[in-house]
């Protein structure tokens, strides 16, 4: 029992301080804190506490929790806890059961909806797939933007918990999230969502080299004001790419890096026969790879990975026959657009998701490849520190 409750007072503590809009630390900076505040913290021991925390944490979930859950639905079970403990002691428990309620689904429903950019980023890019290969993923069932559904009914499931702890969660959270999201405005929340990506995209991009966050800026332009918008947002397009995969690595490394992770892989590499002796070289989907994987050691193959490279390349390959059959059609206009829409959201995902765990010298590396002015930059602001 003194177990539950550590684990359910640790949850809900640490969902408090994520919460808490007044403080202005970084998230892992309040957790630091709380947690430095909280428990003693002996650097000999921690892989003990943590692997017995774990321990804990998953008994609770598989045998306490479902009990639990089984006893208090039983007929007559509040009545007898009200017995047991005390009309007075019950109801306090139950208040505070109720405010901890809060605190989790107003973190909850924060959390599905500060995910909701990246279900966008993961539909709009899943979208390019050829037929039939979005279905390997089994939460795909070729529904359209099939997992920001699932993050709405997600949202709209944590109603329950909005009611139950009632005006608490109007006290804990912002007035947005008092309500839950209507799967009727999908498409006004894809819309939302879509507009979060493109700037975080842009941004991402340009951080690593202002000449390529022009490239997808000239692609927007383009389709808003070009008088030729297809040709000229599928160039640019097709150079963003191109570039930022060639400027990220070059073919030797690309090649050394297959070699040493997909070695029986027959889609990644090809023999170049232009010139006096034929070289092996990468294709655009090994290269896609490496640039997600960032040019590291992959310990486990991800299938999410191939299928986002795939999408790419059929993505570039599509916006090769647009720009060579430009008719000039609103239908040309709009298959562009979806394609920008899939670059930013692979954009999105490989800078800011896959790339999260990059050591510093490395994305610095990148950043001066994709861009060889700000090796002075960053030169300086070393040896600051």
């Amino acid at each position: 029992m003194d177990e539950a409750v550590l684990i359910w007072d640790t949850v809900v503590s640490s969902a408090a301080i994520l919460t808490d809009d007044t403080d202005p630390r970084p998230w892992n900076e309040r957790l630091e804190a709380a947690f430095s505040d909280a428990f003693t913290i002996d650097a000999d021991s921690i892989n003990g506490d943590l692997e017995a925390l774990t321990k804990h944490i998953e008994s609770f979930t598989q045998v306490q929790l479902p009990e639990w859950t089984k006893t208090l639905k039983r007929e007559g079970a509040r009545q007898f806890l009200v017995k047991l403990l005390g009309s007075g002691t019950y109801y306090r428990l139950e208040l505070a059961l109720k405010q901890d309620c809060a605190i989790l689904a107003v973190a909850l429903r924060r959390a599905t909806r500060n995910l909701m950019p990246y279900a966008v980023a993961f539909d709009d890019l899943i979208s390019a797939l050829p037929s039939g290969q979005a279905h390997q993923l089994p939460v795909l069932t070729g529904t359209p933007r099939a997992l920001l559904l699932l993050f709405i009914r997600l949202d709209r499931a944590l109603e329950k918990l909005v009611t139950f702890s009632s005006t608490a969660t109007l006290i804990r959270g912002r007035e947005s999230e008092a309500t839950p999201f209507e799967l009727a405005d999908l498409a006004i929340l894809t819309e939302r969502f879509r507009k979060i990506v493109s700037g975080r995209s842009r941004k991402a991009v340009t951080e690593l080299s202002a000449a390529l966050g022009r490239k997808i800026q000239g692609a927007r332009d383009a389709l808003d004001h070009s008088a030729d918008p297809v040709t000229q947002a599928a160039n640019s397009l097709i150079e963003l790419l191109d570039r930022l995969l060639r400027a990220a690595f070059s073919d030797d490394e690309v090649i050394e890096w297959i070699g040493a992770n997909y070695p029986h892989a027959k889609d990644l590499t090809y023999f170049d026969i232009k010139g006096a002796a034929r070289k092996l070289r990468p294709t655009k989907k090994g290269q896609v790879l490496c640039f997600v994987y960032a040019g590291l050691a992959v310990d486990e193959l991800s299938p999410l990975h191939e299928l986002a490279a795939t999408a790419v390349v059929t993505v570039r390959t599509q916006l090769q026959k647009l720009k060579h059959a430009d008719m000039g059609t609103a239908e040309e206009a709009a298959e562009v657009a979806k394609h920008l829409n899939a670059i930013e959201g692979f954009l999105h995902l490989a800078i800011s998701v896959a790339w999260a765990s990059m050591p510093t010298e490395r994305l610095d590396g990148l950043r001066v490849r994709l861009e060889p002015q700000k090796a002075d930059k960053l030169t300086s602001s070393s040896i600051n520190k």
